[in-house]
């Protein structure tokens, strides 16, 4: 399969909307196009689905000490604290999915494929932005939720009668998430959004 660089020396001027290189039906060059961005987003969209799954998850253990330790009025607010904190994160996180969704990287009706792939790109910083942002005060806070109930619930003495094992816990908790967001930073958000910015400049070099 020819890339897009190979391609590019073949394109002609057609004010953002381009046609197929010579001897090329448009189908099947666009085809060649959406199927190199469709790897990109894809990339990206398994992160939306692997965090819904884990926020179903977060949802139900909170769910599950809220109504087993009903009596329990610190571990209680401690979870609805939890699901308060999630649920701002589960907003925008299905929105973003649903726009990224919706968004057929292909010609529109008054539009292009250029302005599909940019609608693309835009949807995934967007949210790119706001996860980088809400992490700073969701990872922290989400861990000390989860440490303290642990120790509140399962712990002998809880919280007071441990404070260094809840330290220690705390430590290891955030340091292992700040190694996971980093990698999945780099592979679902920042590999693809790369990708899809350097096929934009392409065609804006070609317009040009």
């Amino acid at each position: 399969m020819a890339t897009l660089d190979e391609l590019k020396m073949k394109w002609g001027e057609s004010g953002g909307a381009l046609p197929a290189p010579e001897g090329m039906a448009p189908e099947s060059f666009e085809k060649i196009v959406r199927t190199r961005v469709k790897k990109h987003t894809n990339t990206a969209v398994q992160y939306f689905w692997a965090a819904f799954a884990l926020q179903i998850l977060v949802y139900a253990l909170l769910g599950h000490v809220v109504a087993k330790y009903w009596s329990d009025t610190q571990a209680v607010l401690t979870a609805l604290v939890g699901v308060a904190l999630y649920i701002p994160f589960t907003v925008v996180l299905m929105r973003r999915f649903k726009a990224i969704a919706r968004t057929n990287v292909a010609k529109t009706e008054g539009g292009s494929l250029q302005e599909s792939i940019r609608l693309q790109h835009d949807n995934l910083q967007q949210f790119y932005k706001f996860k980088r942002q809400y992490e700073w005060i969701l990872i922290p806070v989400s861990s000390a939720i989860g440490v303290f109930l642990v120790f509140r619930i399962w712990v002998p003495g809880g919280v007071q009668a441990h404070w260094m094992g809840v330290g220690i816990a705390l430590a290891i908790t955030l340091v292992s998430c700040g190694v996971a967001i980093f990698a999945e930073n780099k592979r679902n958000f920042e590999a693809p959004l790369g990708q899809l910015k350097e096929v934009l400049e392409e065609f804006k070099a070609e317009n040009e």
